[in-house]
């Protein structure tokens, strides 16, 4: 129990405030300018590790000037290095970020570079990271084919499989019979099924959809919550706090989410877990950098739900 493996990008952040997010044509006067260690794999393998997991992440980066930053911060969060592969033609990813500094809103461009040179003999060379977890997590940050061989790999294994879905991109819908939980926020949901979002009645036609590739479906609704069919209520409302940067919110709660699951925690405890990792998050600028700690998750999730067990 508690092995969690996560498959997919390394990007490098570069990321500014600014007094909102400019349109088409303008430029904003912003900072101040940080440059720090993401992408949509890291930051979930991360908040895992964090939240108390034994974690293993899979990915590759460039040759590159970016290298020895991104080795430092593999060291830095306790996450080896046996899987970090490196590519001899193609660059470390990057993700350019605007954040406002009003109400931490963002907007991000991503260029995966080296991520989208992952192979399916690459996967295969190191089964080994797959074969031996108990829940693996996966998005759609990295190549397709090679991410669709990890889903079946750990499928296969015996491992509790976690997709997040994003960015939403064209993608194979047969390898959903893989998955057991489908982590897609509301924007991501509806893009996927072709469901205009208008209300909590889309969420749940958008969620039944879903249902019909997969059986459990998490739909993840920003300010508002998470809906989720399987748990009594369908929403669990989200936890306030003082949010200045929700970029990575959905990561720290994906990565919370597969290591409390990992424990063996109830599929409504780890929702609670991960919501409050995902608020925590959001109270500090960055993304890799602010994932929680498991004793501040549990804390907040003594506070909001009284301590009692589900």
């Amino acid at each position: 129990m508690n092995k969690v493996t996560v498959f997919g990008s390394y990007v490098m952040d570069l990321t500014t405030l600014s007094p909102h997010i400019p349109v088409v044509g303008e430029t904003v006067f912003s900072g101040p300018f940080k440059m720090g260690p993401g992408g949509k794999g890291f930051n979930q393998a991360v908040a895992a590790r964090k939240a108390g997991s034994d974690v293993k992440f899979m990915t590759k980066i460039g040759k590159d000037l970016f290298a020895p930053f991104v080795k430092d911060a593999f060291d830095k969060f306790g996450i080896t290095k046996d899987y970090l592969l490196e590519s001899d033609t193609a660059g470390t990813g990057v993700a350019l970020i605007i954040v406002d500094e009003n109400n931490g809103n963002n907007a991000i461009a991503v260029a995966p570079e080296a991520c989208n040179e992952l192979t399916v003999e690459d996967v295969i060379r190191h089964r080994d990271i797959f074969t031996s977890s108990d829940v693996f997590l996966t998005q759609f940050e990295a190549n397709l084919d090679a991410t669709y061989e990890a889903i079946k790999l750990a499928r296969d294994s015996g491992a509790r499989v976690l997709l997040n879905p994003a960015p939403v991109k064209e993608f194979d819908h047969s390898i959903l019979k893989y998955v057991d939980i489908i982590m897609p926020n509301e924007i991501e949901a509806s893009l996927m099924t072709g469901i205009p979002l208008d209300g909590m009645e889309s969420i749940e036609a958008i969620a039944s959809e879903l249902k019909k590739s997969v059986d459990t479906v998490l739909i993840t609704l920003g300010g508002k919550g998470v809906y989720c069919p399987s748990v009594n209520g369908g929403l669990v409302p989200a936890c306030k706090v003082k949010t200045i940067d929700t970029t990575g919110a959905g990561d720290a709660f994906a990565g919370v989410f597969a290591a409390y699951l990992s424990r063996g925690e109830s599929l409504e405890r780890a929702i609670d877990y991960a919501r409050a990792g995902a608020a925590i998050s959001t109270t500090r600028f960055g993304t890799s950098p602010s994932m929680p700690e498991r004793e501040e998750i549990e804390a907040l999730v003594n506070e909001i739900t009284g301590g009692d067990e589900k």
